[in-house]
């Protein structure tokens, strides 16, 4: 796919957007389950080990890539099959990615604010939604997100400021109340969202300009005071054991904002908050999977999305319907694929140390 190239700032945001969502909402349940109070520690914990992969292996690859295609610069050093077994690991997570996007933003739709609705006749529109925004390109996607970041970020300060007077961080002690083995565990399933940073490979071909490691680092950050940010704030709000207890925490915040003694209910302001992120998150993802599949260069380009509507469509017409089982599936998604992405990414660095094949002619 032709896409005339755009700069760091647009990829940024798309980053924000894609796995804010996720530090920001999907994953603070989980947490919660795992670590209790101490969920937020997980965060730091998961920071210590993100931030020197991201500074020397992921950075560093990243700039090996320098503006070439991830799956044909693979296939320069090693040998195709196994380029395409590396790639189809990461289209396989992209797929996960999206169709988790959808089912959760399904449920959560029909248990909030349109529970007469179908979840399916929900998971179908947004996903036509989203195929649309995919087939416009990786540009659409890029200054959409440009123009929702701005607003979903002030929206996340004025939520935060606006509940400090129901806040008591005494809830946050003692720490470490049940050892460490539950942080530990809660930091892997957060190193997990992290890992979605690996889509950047996907996307650094189509940049105007290299990524700076500073650059890396200060998105890093941001997007971990994005996680800290609801789970202290649920668990300062509604106690430690009431947060665990919640679906999702993080639109539940929402429910006691109040403006002055006659402005209340402005929980719709979370609705625009998530719908930004599953939009750009689950757009993203669907054009990733479009651009990189083996079936990329078939003649008739309408086949891959429609296998993809109908493999989306299915996976959240159905697992809307069985969420406890989903959930447990989730969970065990969480605990490997994160450290597995981290993983391969320091494989595919050391990689980057070999030459260039020679094809025989």
């Amino acid at each position: 796919m032709k896409v005339k190239p755009f700069g760091i700032i647009p990829s940024i945001a798309i980053i924000i957007l894609t796995v804010g969502l996720v530090n920001h909402v999907l994953i603070v349940p989980i947490l919660l389950s795992d670590a209790k109070r101490d969920a937020w520690m997980a965060v730091i914990f998961a920071f210590i080990v993100i931030l020197p992969w991201t500074a020397i292996p992921f950075f560093n690859l990243l700039k090996k890539l320098n503006h070439q295609r991830f799956d044909k610069w693979l296939k320069d050093r090693i040998h195709p099959v196994l380029a395409w077994i590396i790639i189809g690991y990461f289209l396989l997570v992209l797929f996960l990615v999206g169709s988790e996007t959808l089912i959760v933003t399904s449920s959560w739709t029909g248990t909030t604010y349109l529970p007469n609705t179908p979840t399916y006749v929900v998971a179908f529109v947004f996903l036509a939604l989203c195929l649309y925004a995919a087939c416009m390109g990786l540009r659409t996607i890029a200054f959409m997100s440009c123009l929702l970041v701005p607003l979903v970020v002030l929206l996340g300060d004025f939520v935060m400021s606006t509940n400090m007077p129901h806040k008591d961080y005494r809830y946050l002690l003692p720490m470490l109340e049940f050892g460490f083995s539950p942080v530990v565990r809660a930091s892997i399933n957060c190193m997990t969202a992290f890992s979605e940073l690996f889509m950047l490979l996907f996307m650094q071909h189509h940049l105007k300009k290299s990524f700076k490691r500073w650059h890396l680092m200060l998105l890093i950050v941001f997007l971990g005071v994005l996680a800290i940010g609801p789970l202290t704030g649920a668990i300062s709000e509604f106690g430690p054991l009431e947060a665990e207890k919640m679906r999702y925490p993080a639109f539940a915040q929402w429910r006691l904002v109040s403006i002055g003694r006659y402005f209340e209910h402005v929980d719709f302001f979370a609705i625009f908050q998530w719908l930004s992120g599953a939009l750009i998150r689950v757009s993203l993802t669907i054009y990733l999977i479009l651009e990189f599949n083996p079936l990329s260069r078939l003649r008739h380009k309408w086949i891959v999305p429609a296998l993809l509507a109908v493999l989306f469509g299915g996976m959240a017409a159905y697992w809307t319907n069985h969420m406890i089982e989903y959930r447990l599936i989730i969970g065990f998604g969480f605990r490997y694929f994160g450290v597995a992405t981290m993983s391969l990414i320091v494989a595919i660095y050391a990689i980057s140390f070999l030459k260039k094949r020679r094809v025989r002619s």
